[in-house]
């Protein structure tokens, strides 16, 4: 009788453990949630934006503008404006204790005007939210150059000053200015911040540069040489009274970062 049952239990146990696996595949795996595609300003029948920029680079910061055309789904054409300064890459500033700042051996002062125009294109849609729209953009264009001095050429037409107290304020020294065309470019990377398609708040980073076939004066032509008698005329200078010093620059180039703020619509 202790055998028939202990059979029994056995038997049971084998009926229910060769049961399992069947009644695990039977079941049934839920569905994948649906993964939402990315959004477009199309989808809000949005199609041009206008946005105001702040630039910073090695050359200092600057005013710009820009106006945007939505082409595709994750293409956008850009028209952009800029005003900034330009430095030559051997120039130096220093702040005197009033705030005064001063460049020694720089000769003139340049203001560019950068007119471009680009593309930007978002990567990476599926993978990040909508809140942060990856991009990238590249643009080229023309940079006029207005190049005026730093100081007063004529005081003793030496090609180079003599006392810092010769120097020009910023707004000095325009009508002995003039213009130079060159031209410009940069490549960035940036983002689109805010799920809001109807507002414009990006940062950009990356490389810009400007090329002009001329060149320019930014620093000092002329120095004095051992010969250098400040009581003679120049064109009386001996041989080595005046020696070159620096060349001009032809290409000028730097890393920037950008804030936009604007609408679309």
């Amino acid at each position: 009788m202790r055998n028939s049952v202990c059979y029994i239990i056995l038997m049971a146990l084998l009926g229910a453990v060769s049961a399992w696996p069947a009644t695990a595949q039977e079941r049934i795996e839920p569905e994948l949630a649906p993964v939402e595609a990315p959004m477009s300003p199309l989808d809000h029948d949005i199609r041009n934006g206008i946005a105001f920029r702040i630039h910073l680079n090695n050359f200092g910061f600057g005013l710009g503008a820009e106006y945007r055309r939505v082409l595709a789904r994750n293409t956008k054409g850009i028209f952009e404006f800029q005003i900034s300064g330009l430095r030559d890459e051997r120039e130096q500033s220093f702040q005197s204790y009033w705030g005064y700042s001063i460049s020694p051996n720089k000769y003139n002062r340049v203001l560019v005007f950068p007119v471009l125009l680009g593309v930007q294109q978002r990567f990476l849609g599926s993978y990040l939210s909508d809140n942060f729209r990856f991009f990238v953009q590249a643009s080229g264009g023309i940079a006029p150059a207005f190049v005026y001095p730093y100081f007063d050429h004529d005081m003793f037409g030496y090609g180079f000053r003599l006392t810092e107290i010769e120097l020009y304020d910023p707004l000095q020294g325009w009508g002995d200015g003039s213009f130079q065309m060159g031209t410009t470019g940069h490549i960035s990377i940036g983002a689109n911040v805010g799920g809001d398609f109807g507002r414009i708040q990006s940062i950009r980073l990356g490389y810009k540069f400007f090329y002009y076939p001329s060149g320019i004066q930014v620093m000092e032509p002329l120095e004095p040489g051992p010969g250098f008698n400040v009581n003679l005329p120049p064109d009386m200078q001996p041989e080595d009274g005046l020696v070159p010093a620096y060349g001009k620059q032809s290409f000028f180039g730097t890393p920037h970062i950008t804030f936009v703020i604007g609408a679309m619509w």
